[in-house]
């Protein structure tokens, strides 16, 4: 009886001091909201079954004969478990994943399970700053710092170039290009926060330059006072139909001489391309009537010859009834006289109407010059 009342004890021992150790074993860690965390137990062997508990609730669960791994409450959706080291990732963390998580581990071949305790604070994103710049003693002197309550790890690049510097203030020695810039990266848990300053924008300008420039703006925005002001003067004068009467009234320099030329020139001056036509016109006229009388002229001529020709031609006739009647003046004349009128009248009539068709082409010409 004895030797087993002190089995008992030491068994009653042995448990306090697992309870102590297990309670003892706890890992605080942080994270920022909308970040993925990963939990990673201390496991001792091949995982036969793994529990994780989330304030003495399940979170998740597996089995060696199940398939696949089963989530419950807000990890549904958002959790993975691996299964070959038990490790627990929660993605895009929120406020309500603040919590302790405790994961229970059985080994192959282990009767007795593993424990390991994490307890996650979710924290706010740090607040947005800008980079600051100062020069004293001749060194330029940039500073990045933030307050926040977690460790803040800083890193310093210039154009592109890492700088061995891990602090919240970088100082540049010697002569900097204006034109370079410099960046600064921090980083809180898993969020990185960059920010860049231009080196010209610390560098001081010469104060004659300053005054130019502000003299400058100043004239500018004088400038474009006086124009809005002119511009609200002319909508009012033209909302009030006052404009129109203004622009009336003003003679401008390009009416007043047009209506002084206007006075003196005649329809000719204005229009010479019409006047020239004019006057080719009359030539053309002219023309027309001198061969109109030429031709008239030529008419006369030649119906005197016709009615010379009727004469001649009556005279023939009344000779030839003459010689009729005397028949000795046939036979001396009959074979030589004849045939001479004979020609004369063919002549005359060939002549006549050749004098006609000219006259028709004549009178031909002088329709159409009066059409055109």
């Amino acid at each position: 009886m004895g030797l087993a009342c002190r089995l008992s004890a030491l068994g009653l021992l042995l448990s306090a001091l697992l309870v102590c150790t297990r309670s003892q074993d706890r890992e605080s860690v942080f994270a920022i909201v909308g970040e993925d965390f990963t939990f990673s137990p201390k496991v001792n062997g091949t995982i036969r079954e793994i529990t994780w508990m989330k304030n003495k609730d399940k979170a998740a669960e597996w089995e060696q004969d199940a398939k696949s791994p089963v989530y419950y409450y807000s990890l549904a959706e958002r959790g993975v478990l691996e299964t070959s080291s038990g490790n627990l990732t929660i993605k895009k963390l929120n406020i309500g994943d603040a919590a302790e998580y405790e994961a229970q581990v059985l080994p192959v071949g282990v009767d007795q399970l593993q424990y390991t305790k994490f307890v996650l604070a979710v924290l706010d994103p740090p607040p947005p700053s800008v980079l600051n710049c100062s020069i004293t003693n001749g060194q330029i002197r940039i500073s990045c710092e933030i307050q926040f309550s977690k460790d803040v790890r800083y890193s310093w690049y210039r154009d592109d170039r890492k700088i061995d510097a891990n602090s919240p203030v970088l100082e540049l020695k010697g002569n900097v290009n204006p034109s370079e810039k410099v960046l600064c990266v921090r980083e809180v848990s898993k969020t990185k926060i960059n920010n860049s300053i231009s080196l010209s924008t610390c560098i001081p300008e010469n104060p004659e330059s300053l005054s130019r420039g502000r003299a400058g703006l100043i004239a500018f925005f004088v400038i474009i006072i006086i124009l809005l002001l002119f511009m609200g003067a002319l909508v009012v004068l033209w909302k009030r139909g006052l404009l129109s009467n203004i622009l009336d009234q003003i003679p401008t320099k390009h009416s007043a001489v047009y209506k002084s030329e206007e006075q003196h020139l005649t329809d000719d001056d204005r229009f010479p391309e019409e006047s020239g036509q004019k006057e080719e016109e009359k030539k053309n006229s002219k023309e027309s009537l001198s061969m109109n009388q030429a031709d008239n002229s030529s008419n006369q001529e030649k119906t005197e010859e016709k009615k010379k020709s009727k004469e001649t031609l009556s005279t023939n006739q009344d000779d030839n009834s003459s010689n009729q009647e005397n028949p000795d003046y046939e036979n001396i004349s009959g074979g030589n006289q004849e045939p001479e009128e004979k020609k004369n009248s063919k002549e005359s009539l060939s002549m006549s109407q050749a004098d006609h068709s000219f006259n028709q082409e004549k009178t031909d010409l002088k329709l159409e010059s009066e059409t055109d």
